[in-house]
């Protein structure tokens, strides 16, 4: 593209910006989602509702404001509304995963948030976590096992496509699908599963900081000892230094159990900051002047790279109580170490980016400045300098967009419940063993054999989801 048309291209840009407001003052997509942040803290979920509708408009955001939207509909507890809403979302990335090329041209003169937004790799991973768990809610298991085996394939795409990537595998994807093939009774399958989910968490320890849960550990030895696995039972004995749970009578064999997941806090929230860093001098040709070779000394460019900033959160776990018994959260997913992974992973390729795009800037300020230099009109020429540099200012914006009411980590508890109908308490615990907030939850109904799933979102500010 000629030096000119991508000053015209630029400055286009800008005025339509300025037209729209979309470059007026600092504004970035994740700052327009503090009003949203307010109406969840405060359980206001019409009004974020509402919120998330005035970005419906935006075709490039409509992933996200799918996403949202969806996410917000699960805290209402309306299931249905929120898969029909991912289901949307979904198609719309698989839609965008080849993206197009004047897009692509348009990020590379202007910046990455003007390409139509088709999720971050976890992202797209989790979303079908999300519609298994809303699934599972509904009392659906078996559309639970679609959703949930389809991260499997997702994962093996994004690790052809990001090699460096450490999120390979979803650990509690791997998990909710044995406890799904366990409840059905396909034990062998719920195995195979649950070994997955522990090589999964192994990695999670040394990339994310989550240990093995206990209650995988469990499950494993009441699963090789039921199958009759006895070299992988002593295994699994040796290597956690613990035993099989005995069952109490006969009489637990009719029990049902509830499964209590906690979506804690907010995920983090991506920052821009401006940064230094060196370049090639640009090197322009103008009319048909002959090109001298020379070796270019580098020039310092100012960019602006996305960060991520994690957000305040006083609740460390969650106590479940029914009928005197208890049990207490285990961490099960740390999404915002995942994604911050994944931004590290992505970081050369949009830092590469924004440095191409500095000095594509520079060779058309320059040309600019040249054109203008031959020319007799000093006003024009000055105009035409200006116009340049304040377009190449006024677009040099990280993309600040993902995902924001996914929640800061997953946690899960379970608790074996002869059938009946249950109040439940949820405590959520917070530093010292501290009770934040309690949340009661009545007529829970527990089912001979059968899981009964129960999910509670928390976003802090002092209330409860």
């Amino acid at each position: 593209m000629a030096p000119c048309r991508i000053a015209l291209l630029l400055c286009t840009y800008v005025l339509l910006g300025i037209l729209t407001g979309t470059l007026t003052g600092c504004a970035t997509y994740s700052a327009s989602f503090e009003v949203i942040e307010r109406d969840l803290s405060t359980r206001q979920y019409d009004a974020a509702l509402k919120n998330i509708e005035k970005q419906s408009g935006s075709k490039k955001d409509r992933v996200l404001y799918l996403l949202n939207k969806g996410m917000v509909l699960r805290m209402k507890r309306d299931f249905t509304g929120s898969n029909q809403a991912l289901e949307a979302a979904k198609a719309e990335m698989e839609r965008l995963y080849t993206a197009s090329v004047s897009e692509n041209t348009l990020s590379f003169v202007v910046n990455d948030a003007t390409v139509s937004y088709a999720g971050d790799d976890y992202e797209q991973v989790l979303v079908h976590l999300y519609m298994a768990l809303n699934y599972l809610e509904l009392g659906q298991p078996r559309e639970a096992r679609v959703e949930a085996l389809q991260v499997d394939l997702k994962l093996r795409e994004i690790g052809e496509k990001i090699p460096g990537n450490k999120f390979t595998e979803d650990a509690l994807s791997r998990y909710l699908t044995g406890l799904i093939y366990e409840e059905l009774g396909e034990w062998s399958d719920a195995m195979i599963d649950y070994r997955k989910a522990y090589e999964a968490y192994k990695k999670y320890q040394v990339n994310f900081g989550v240990p093995v849960p206990d209650m995988l550990k469990h499950d494993l030895l009441r699963l090789a000892q039921r199958q009759g696995l006895k070299d992988e039972l002593a295994q699994y004995k040796k290597e956690f230094g613990i035993t099989p749970e005995q069952k109490e009578n006969h009489t637990s064999e009719q029990e049902g159990e509830l499964v209590f997941v906690l979506n804690n806090g907010l995920a983090p929230i991506k920052r821009e900051k401006t940064v230094s860093s060196w370049a090639p001098a640009p090197s322009v040709v103008v009319g048909n002047a002959p090109r001298k070779p020379f070796t270019p000394s580098p020039v310092a460019v100012s960019i602006s790279l996305p960060y991520y900033e994690s957000r305040p959160n006083k609740v460390l776990s969650a106590r479940i109580s029914v009928s005197g018994k208890q049990a207490s959260t285990q961490l099960m997913e740390n999404i915002d170490a995942i994604a911050r992974a994944s931004l590290d992973s992505r970081m050369p390729a949009i830092t590469a980016r924004s440095i191409a795009r500095a000095v594509s800037k520079g060779a058309i300020q320059e040309s600019v400045d040249r054109a203008g230099n031959n020319r007799n009109n000093d006003a024009a020429a000055l105009i035409g300098s200006f116009a340049v540099r304040v377009a190449a200012i006024a677009t040099e914006r990280a993309d600040t967009r993902s995902w924001l009411t996914l929640p800061a980590n997953v946690q899960l508890a379970r608790l074996p419940l002869p059938p009946g109908s249950y109040s439940v308490t949820i405590e959520l615990m917070g530093a010292n063993n501290q009770v934040i907030a309690t949340q009661e939850y009545p007529g829970i109904i527990i089912n001979a054999k059968r899981k009964t799933y129960l999910t509670q979102h928390w976003v802090s500010n002092g209330s409860h989801h």
